[in-house]
């Protein structure tokens, strides 16, 4: 078939791009034509501008260019009602990732501020209605079969979406022929929006599955090693800010990893560096195959973020998951993290050993001591039997999905 996939396939983001590379390249060698879906929300791509340093802008783009197919650029419903028509697209799958978000206006209230209650903004992609809700399917001659696949809401305060937003979501989410979602705060929402109706099962990233999809596009360790300076043996580090820890903390933990015989190198976001400093800084740009493989043959991961979490499972990297998902109330006074898509894959695989939450005011990091202990007894044989039973679900996952399009 000739299948269009949509998802975050032009974000700034090292994890949205290599899942969808996952998907493409498990169509592609299954004998399929995929396709990517071009559609860009303007205000998505302001933001990027804003915030991701030029080269690193180029470095994506210069990525899309050699991993897949992309359709001509969309930017509204119509647009890729049209494309969907105009490619003889068959069917389209959407995701993986978090594009199934809708984030209301109670959710995005900030408490106290200057005018004394304000709204966080956001941008068209993370509210609903947009493509990623086949909002397009209908239009014109466009009528194709539509899965979503391993969907996240990313934190979406779903009770608190007016009753009549609800009411449309619930007759989008009805339409969809396969519906599986990323983590169970995700799956509950879909229940809670259609009454019941559709209560999707929890299927993996497509990152759990790289390896089998997509090994042969990365590079050989010794390049990547000699194109970074680094040793063989290193502990990668990656914060977005000071929030969680201070210098003095990644001080101490490179003190007390060199003692081990470990060096320390600091892992960038695709938007900006890592804070703090070590021997060894990965800058940017940084290509996302190298930012996969720099985690893949890391002797351990330390920071924020899923997608390293992910790569490490997938790759038996002992890890230490300084988690920032979840839902923050009155400027983090207030903490839930009942949404954490780190928190429902690490208690899947029994490793909450190796998460902290970490999105509260106030938060205390635990020692550095305590921390490289945890990356030096790592569970593998716990890390291993998740990463093989994840594989399989995918597999049969990609199966029944497949399926169920023809």
């Amino acid at each position: 078939m000739r299948i269009g996939l949509l998802a975050y396939h032009a974000a700034c983001n090292f994890g949205a791009v290599m899942q969808l590379l996952s998907t493409f390249s498990y169509l592609k060698k299954a004998g399929h034509d995929p396709f990517i879906l071009n559609w860009v929300a303007a205000d998505l791509e302001e933001h990027y501008r804003k915030t991701t340093p030029p080269l690193q802008i180029e470095e994506m783009k210069a990525f899309r260019r050699s991993a897949w197919q992309e359709t001509p650029l969309c930017r509204t419903t119509e647009d890729v009602a049209r494309i969907i028509t105009e490619y003889n697209i068959e069917a389209v799958i959407i995701g993986s990732d978090a594009v199934a978000q809708h984030h209301p206006l109670r959710e995005r209230m900030v408490f106290p501020c200057r005018t004394i209650i304000g709204f966080s903004q956001t941008t068209s992609d993370r509210q609903f209605p947009n493509p990623f809700w086949a909002t397009w399917n209908g239009i014109g001659n466009c009528e194709v079969p539509v899965a979503l696949m391993s969907a996240s809401s990313q934190d979406s305060a779903y009770k608190l979406i007016p009753a009549s937003v609800r009411k449309d979501m619930d007759k989008q989410i009805m339409k969809y022929r396969y519906v599986s979602t990323r983590d169970s705060w995700t799956s509950e929402m879909f229940a809670y929006i259609t009454h019941g109706k559709c209560v999707p099962e929890v299927t993996p990233d497509p990152v759990f599955a790289f390896n089998q999809n997509a090994a042969e596009v990365l590079p050989t360790k010794e390049d990547f090693l000699a194109r970074h300076n680094l040793p063989k043996k290193y502990i990668l580090l990656s914060f977005i800010n000071s929030n969680s820890v201070s210098q003095e903390w990644i001080s101490t933990f490179e003190k007390l990893a060199n003692k081990e015989g470990y060096e320390c190198a600091l892992l960038p976001f695709a938007q900006k560096p890592s804070f703090g400093t070590v021997k060894h800084n990965i800058g940017l740009p940084l290509s996302p195959t190298d930012w996969y493989s720099l985690i893949r043959h890391s002797s351990g991961f330390v920071g924020h973020n899923m997608h390293p979490v992910v790569v490490s499972i997938h790759n038996g990297i002992p890890f230490f998951s300084f988690d920032n998902y979840g839902r923050k109330r009155f400027n983090g006074m207030l903490t839930d993290d009942r949404s954490s898509k780190i928190k429902h894959i690490l208690d899947e695989a029994s490793l909450s050993m190796q998460r902290i939450s970490c999105i509260g005011r106030g938060f205390n990091p635990p020692p550095p001591e305590d921390v490289l202990q945890r990356i030096m007894s790592f569970p593998h044989a716990n890390s291993k039997a998740f990463a093989a039973n994840y594989l399989e679900k995918y597999n049969n996952m990609m199966n029944k999905l497949t399926d169920t399009l023809k």
